[in-house]
């Protein structure tokens, strides 16, 4: 009896700490559709780009294997798009619906991961905090740039289907048909979730391999059968099928790899010395970790195109920057020697109560050090690139990886809330006060950069205006197809409902960037495509244009862009 009113005890807390845990998500998924119904954040040609394969996708039948223009991203979020163009039209907050969901699924995930491996209460402090978040952090969950949530999903998805596999692993020769199948599909399941990350971004590499090291490591006697590496192998080839089905036939060159090892370190291969490397570091720690791990403050934006807003960079802004990525890699790095110690600890413990209690806590302290491993070396990696050269602070999102691993760097201030402190007993009420003031102080600078962002809404409102206006000004001048830089193109040409069409050219008025090549050969074809590019850098070159006898153009100034138009 007593046995039974315990359990039901504990499923009653269980119910508890779910339904708190709902309640959570909830709040996160309805701010996100309340900055979404105010068109925060403003959108871009990038995730015009994103807009327009969902249109097409959706109202030509296309099925596009990477995203416009690359050889290495896929476009999941571009298909959820052209779901949510079938249900309520083709418009930006249709696209963007499909990214609530996949961020909604990433917090149920991540919860019950955080629950497996550490706390009930640390899972809702962690849900707490990416429910809110800095506009930083709050763009990359709401704008389609692709790969980024479909990391956070199918990673932590990865890591979680493994734990459960080492956790729930039998030394017993035989298994019932009901519990192989479980387990089997388990196998598969972490295939598919698998594929479909490196397919929708290789950033998941790291991830993957740990995750399917924690598999290796306590259920290899399952692994010696044919059955479950089948399984395995079967779900990554069924999740990344368009990834493998295009690069069996891809050209030298303009393979998946290659494209991820330019974007990884440039055209042209670094030249390492002390001095670059030691830049990479200072801006890896300065920029790059603040801005990804959500610092409220003194936000940097190093391309003025995006709109984005940027702070001067004043000593006390290079302090809290400095203050803020040395804490948190300070933190990090604690995190990482706690998971070691206590992974080593239980590795050396003589006696334990029992040989299932021993199994399950290691697998939980191996799976808690992998975790930050695999933040240690996309760290490593970032480090090593050209991304803390070249925008350090845009380019933080290639450490979106850290958010999948906010437990457990946070779980050295949630033990020191609870430690007994016996190494430092006088300090025990201090360090207590002092690691639960930090968890505060957190939450608190979550809270504000929500609040920043809800304050942005009315310029995101006037961006939008002022982006309809732009299109609508076209109409009027009936433009239907024309030349223009990146940033203007394909932002236009989505937002336009592709009435109007573009091609990308650069200063020279040359073909440029161009990520969709049938927009560019209409603008060829047309002898009326007019010109519509910003001020100051195409200046020269419309000049030429104009200049020239053979034809006439006429010239209509709006706003910060010329638009030249031939003349009959």
């Amino acid at each position: 009896m007593i046995a039974v009113e315990g359990k039901l005890r504990r499923l009653v807390l269980l119910e508890k700490w779910n339904l708190a845990a709902l309640g959570l998500i909830l709040v996160g998924v309805c701010l996100r559709l309340m900055l979404l119904k105010q068109h925060w954040p403003w959108t871009d040609s990038d995730e015009g780009v994103f807009g327009l394969m969902a249109r097409h996708i959706a109202y030509q039948g296309e099925r596009p294997t990477f995203m416009y223009g690359s050889f290495y991203m896929g476009p999941l979020q571009a298909y959820l798009g052209a779901a949510f163009f079938h249900l309520f039209g083709s418009s930006l907050l249709a696209l963007r619906l499909g990214l609530v969901m996949l961020f909604a699924l990433f917090l149920v995930a991540l919860y019950l991961l955080t629950r497996t491996l550490y706390t009930p209460g640390l899972s809702l402090l962690t849900l707490a905090l990416l429910s809110l978040g800095s506009p930083y952090m709050l763009t990359y969950q709401l704008r389609s740039y692709g790969g980024y949530l479909e990391i956070l999903l199918c990673g932590t998805l990865a890591l979680l289907i493994a734990t459960w596999l080492a956790l729930s692993t039998s030394t017993s020769p035989t298994l019932s048909w009901r519990r192989l199948l479980l387990r089997l599909g388990g196998y598969l399941a972490w295939g598919i979730v698998v594929g479909l990350g490196l397919w929708s971004d290789m950033l998941i590499l790291p991830l993957m391999g740990l995750s399917g090291l924690l598999i290796v490591l306590f259920c290899w006697r399952e692994l010696v059968l044919v059955l479950p590496v089948f399984c395995m192998l079967g779900g990554l080839a069924l999740g990344m099928w368009p990834l493998l089905a295009y690069n069996l036939h891809a050209p030298p060159g303009l393979d998946t790899l290659s494209a991820v090892a330019v974007q990884q370190q440039g055209p042209v291969p670094l030249h390492y010395t002390p001095a670059l490397v030691w830049q990479q570091i200072k801006a890896t720690i300065q920029l790059s970790l603040p801005t990804i791990s959500g610092n409220p403050f003194c936000p940097v934006s190093e391309v003025p195109v995006l709109r984005d807003p940027t702070s001067a960079p004043t000593l006390a802004c290079r302090l809290i920057h400095l203050g803020w990525g040395t804490g948190y890699l300070l933190l990090f790095l604690a995190a990482l020697g706690l998971a070691g110690w206590d992974l080593w600890r239980l590795g050396r413990r003589s006696r334990l109560e029992g040989k299932a209690d021993q199994q399950a806590d290691l697998v939980r302290a191996s799976a808690r050090l992998l975790l930050l491993i695999t933040a240690a070396i996309t760290l490593a990696l970032f480090i090593h690139s050209l991304a803390p050269l070249k925008w350090p602070s845009l380019h933080g999102r290639y450490l979106i990886i850290f958010w999948v691993a906010l437990p457990a760097i946070l779980w050295p201030l949630w033990q020191g809330t609870r430690a007994t402190w016996s190494f430092l007993p006088r300090l025990r009420q201090p360090g207590r006060a002092l690691c639960l003031a930090l968890l505060l102080l957190l939450l608190l600078f979550y809270g504000l950069g929500t609040a920043q962002a809800f304050g942005e809404t009315s310029t995101a409102q006037l961006y939008y205006q002022q982006d309809m206006a732009f299109v609508h000004r076209l109409e009027e001048l009936g433009v239907s197809h024309f030349y223009s830089d990146y940033w203007t193109c394909y932002k236009v040409a989505f937002l336009s409902q592709e009435r109007l069409t573009c091609g990308v050219v650069n200063q020279q008025l040359q073909p440029g960037y161009i990520r969709y090549w049938p927009y560019y050969w209409a603008a060829h074809a047309d002898r009326h495509a007019a010109y519509v590019l910003p001020r100051g850098d195409y200046e020269a070159a419309l000049q030429a244009l104009m200049a020239q006898k053979s034809r006439r153009y006429h010239l209509t100034l709006y706003g910060d862009y010329f638009i030249v138009q031939p003349a009959g």
